[in-house]
């Protein structure tokens, strides 16, 4: 027996010999450091006290359970606890062995935690083996995909890609093997009854003990998304026509009034673009003088008549009055939500760059580009046509005009180009009007 006892005090589980009455026998030293103080030690007998005589009064031999058991200082940790029936010398004894498996059952309540979160998830979260077989498949996919767990888990995950797109998806399952990620990879999925669907994928690898065993695919139907997203585009196409519209339809009434000068919003309009697109603007920016040029001179809808068409030149009241239409062209188009500055560019079109313009007096870089370009337009289309008060003074002059006034009046950068589209036959003068052949 003192073999025994030695063997028992040198075991490194926790241990201890309890009587038949509940009365401690023996303990081993594991018991010792484990169950420090006579207080916690006594604790520890209390609690197991009745799992001991429930085994004792059943037939059992041996029992394995689970406790919480509270140590000092109101710390608690959970043991699985053996007990076994031995005999010896004609007496009952208890044999109890303590494991603590604290961490693991904390690893098994964060395991079940999250568990529960991907169950939970209306997003579909799968794992999928490296030979492409479904490892996991949760609520979501159930619900995104149609299958149920225990019809698709050990099948190919193959059986919700459609051909069209398998060459892409498996090289995307290839690169996430291989240990990196795609986030937002936007494709179709089949679903069980044979429908396409758009889909969301992010696939990562996914990694035990540092080893790649398979990837995580984490699916959301984008259905109703790209359904919205398309009413969006719609909506937007309907409104951007009904901008148009309203643009062609105010340039119109103008030129209705004006027959004179019919046409020289679009012309100017023709010649901001064909001048900012030589100078690399972007397309945003071209449209917006494009829309700016159309409605430049609608404030000249506030002007008489009278004023308009007279074959001579204009008293200074009169004068005085033809620029007062910039500031009602702002006052026409302000309250119009463009997307660009137009109002400000239609203000801005008799401004000069050394102050001499109209209506503010602005100068240097508080004018648009927009405007710079507009105002080199305007003169160059006004100066080659035809005016009540006097005939057109021709292209030469024109464009004599803006190299004179290139870095005093108007913008350098704005003339050089425009002589150079001249120079090269892109912008040119045809039947009286000018014309660009971009």
């Amino acid at each position: 027996m003192e073999r025994y006892y030695e063997i028992f005090k040198e075991l490194p589980l926790p241990a201890v010999l309890l009587h038949a009455d509940g009365e401690e026998e023996a303990v081993n030293d594991a018991f010792l450091v484990s169950f420090q103080g006579n207080a916690t030690a006594r604790n520890i007998l209390h609690a197991i006290s009745g799992d001991m005589q429930r085994m004792l009064a059943s037939p059992d031999k041996r029992v394995l359970f689970e406790k919480k058991l509270k140590l000092g200082n109101d710390a608690e940790k959970y043991f699985r606890i053996r007990m076994t029936e031995v005999s010896g010398t004609g007496e009952k004894y208890v044999l109890v062995l303590f494991t603590d498996i604290t961490e693991r059952r904390k690893q098994i309540e964060e395991i079940s935690r999250l568990a529960s979160i991907v169950d939970s998830s209306d997003d579909a979260i799968v794992s999928v083996s490296l030979n492409k077989k479904v490892m996991s498949w949760n609520h979501g996919a159930e619900h995104i995909y149609g299958y149920r767990a225990a019809d698709i888990v050990g099948s190919s995950i193959m059986k919700i890609v459609p051909k069209s797109v398998t060459q892409e998806f498996e090289s995307y399952m290839s690169v996430a093997a291989h240990g990196d990620s795609y986030s937002r990879y936007e494709t179709i999925n089949c679903h069980q009854d044979g429908h396409l669907f758009p889909v969301s994928l992010t696939i990562s690898p996914l990694r035990f003990h540092e080893q790649i065993i398979g990837v995580t695919i984490v699916a959301r139907d984008i259905s109703s998304r790209r359904q919205a997203e398309q009413q969006l585009t719609i909506s937007h196409r309907n409104l951007k026509s009904l901008m148009y519209e309203t643009v062609e339809s105010l340039s119109t009434a103008h030129e209705k009034r004006d027959l004179y000068t019919a046409g020289h919003q679009r012309s100017v309009s023709m010649i901001s673009c064909c001048i900012a697109d030589e100078m690399n603007l972007s397309f945003d920016q071209i449209e917006g003088i494009r829309i700016a040029g159309l409605l430049h001179d609608i404030g000249k809808v506030c002007i008489p008549m009278a004023i308009l068409a007279k074959p001579a030149r204009l008293s200074p009241e009169e004068m005085a009055l033809m620029k007062r239409h910039s500031e009602a062209g702002y006052e026409i188009v302000k309250n119009i939500p463009f997307a660009w500055p137009v109002k400000d560019i239609v203000l801005q079109h008799h401004e000069r760059i050394d102050g001499s313009g109209y209506p503010q007096g602005l100068r240097g870089e508080q004018l648009l580009l927009e405007a710079k370009i507009l105002a080199v337009a305007d003169v160059l289309e006004a100066m080659s046509a035809h005016r009540p008060y006097r005939p057109a003074l021709g292209l030469d002059a024109a464009l004599q005009e803006i190299m004179d006034g290139a870095g005093v009046r108007y913008d350098k950068g704005v003339c050089d180009v425009a002589v150079k589209l001249f120079d090269d036959g892109v912008l040119r003068l045809e039947d009286g009007r000018l014309v660009c052949s971009m």
